[in-house]
């Protein structure tokens, strides 16, 4: 069968530009040929992965001839007014030229803005089925836009098959929106990539001379970047254990506090490294990291790297001595990360906010200081630097967090589907 594919994917940051690569190669292993039509190359930095284009194109080598790349072109900014990018028809038109060539069996949106509203426009036009995915800010977000609602419940209705989570608040929603029951997936999720069974090394010294150019596009003033490189250069000479993060930073994610922990850990003379892999707008990078500079007794243990490629992340993981996921009040409720999974499958100590230990779908088997460490509340900043120091100097501690987390983890895969649900969905239609 053939595929044309709506989404994103890398360079853009995100669990589910990840997750929709991993679908993509995953259909053309089951034997199909796929049209991946993207405009993740458009990507402003911030959340842009520091990925080079060689690395991207190598990935795609391994499937030449089964998966075809097609990003949009870029358009001239106010090439009409009011401006906005016009991804929307580019992707329209880029499936409609792609068609030209090869007409799709299966058309597949996934992320209802754009990809799921062109999937189901470009599906009415070749005729074909349409299978829709969801993440959890369109349909918890985005969908609550008045503007938005008539057309994404359309879509979502007139699809062939829509893919849920086992959440039931999203199925909810979902027939609220007019899917039909016998339309509607509920699918385990897939088990995780490989990659985080293959130690890797992390290099820091590369990825920080590469950051340095790399960073040198957000369109900071110099000073700043002056002094964010600086940091991180004098980082390098730091030894001691590391606490680290990564993903979207700001106060639900609870970057400040994280930060205000660890500089009273540097007051107590408690050996500690921070390194991160930080995705935000950079207006909102450089408010976070201003923060950051201003806890000097942090300088010189700290590492601030932008995303990386999803294949890149499990080295970092492995390369801390603890992960902490301190997402906290978040607002989507049936929002539920990957992070944790992807830890626990490293066996890197991991300390959780209770919202996520609470949100997750294994939360039944966590265990607090047996196979996780959870802070209640992730803004008690006492609390947390508590949790951080008996972590970072026990190393008993975390030898016993790993051994428990990676068994975990191993149960948890084990549930998990071998490949992304789409397979089995194409199989029943």
């Amino acid at each position: 069968m053939h595929i044309l594919m709506f989404g994103k994917m890398p360079p853009i940051q995100g669990g589910v530009s990840k997750a929709t690569w991993v679908a993509a190669t995953d259909l053309v292993t089951a034997g199909h040929t796929v049209t991946f039509i993207s405009n993740s190359n458009s990507m402003g930095y911030g959340f842009r992965q520091m990925a080079s284009a060689s690395s991207i194109e190598a990935k795609v080598a391994r499937f030449a001839g089964k998966l075809v790349i097609r990003q949009v072109k870029t358009v001239p900014r106010l090439s009409y007014i009011p401006w906005a990018s016009p991804y929307l028809s580019q992707l329209l038109g880029n499936a409609i030229a792609a068609a030209k060539s090869r007409a799709p069996d299966l058309v597949i949106g996934w992320y209802l803005e754009p990809y799921g509203v062109a999937a189901s426009i470009f599906g009415r036009l070749a005729d074909t089925q349409v299978v829709l995915r969801h993440a959890g800010s369109d349909l918890g977000r985005l969908r609550k836009v008045a503007d938005l609602t008539p057309l994404y419940d359309h879509c979502l209705a007139t699809a062939s098959r829509v893919v849920a989570s086992e959440n039931q608040d999203a199925v909810q929603i979902l027939l609220d929106a007019g899917v039909r029951r016998e339309s509607l997936v509920q699918a385990r999720g897939r088990r995780l990539d490989d990659s985080f069974w293959d130690p890797t090394r992390f290099d820091f010294e590369v990825l920080v001379e590469e950051a340095e150019a790399f960073f040198s596009n957000y369109g900071f003033e110099r000073d700043f970047l002056t002094m964010l490189t600086d940091w991180n250069r004098e980082g390098l000479r730091c030894s001691d254990p590391i606490v680290g993060s990564y993903g979207k930073i700001g106060p639900a994610k609870g970057t400040y506090r994280l930060i205000d922990a660890l500089d009273l850990l540097a007051g107590r003379n408690i050996p500690v490294a921070y390194r991160a892999l930080w995705s935000a707008a950079p207006n909102r990078f450089v408010q976070v990291f201003k923060h950051l500079a201003s806890k000097k007794r942090l300088r010189g243990r700290t590492i601030i790297l932008p995303p990386l490629p999803p294949w890149e992340v499990p080295a970092f993981i492995r390369s801390c001595s603890v992960i902490t996921f301190l997402e906290n009040n978040f607002p989507i409720t049936f929002h539920e990360p990957q992070v944790p999974r992807e830890v626990l499958a490293c066996g890197t100590s991991l300390v959780l906010s209770g919202d996520i230990c609470s949100k997750v779908s294994f939360a039944a088997e966590l265990v607090d200081r047996t196979n996780v460490l959870r802070v209640e509340d992730p803004n008690d900043v006492a609390e947390l630097a508590s949790l951080l120091e008996l972590v970072i100097t026990d190393r008993q501690i975390r030898a016993s967090l790993s051994h428990q987390g990676k068994a975990l983890s191993r149960a948890i895969e084990s549930t998990a589907l071998p490949h992304d649900p789409l397979i089995d969905v194409i199989r029943s239609m």
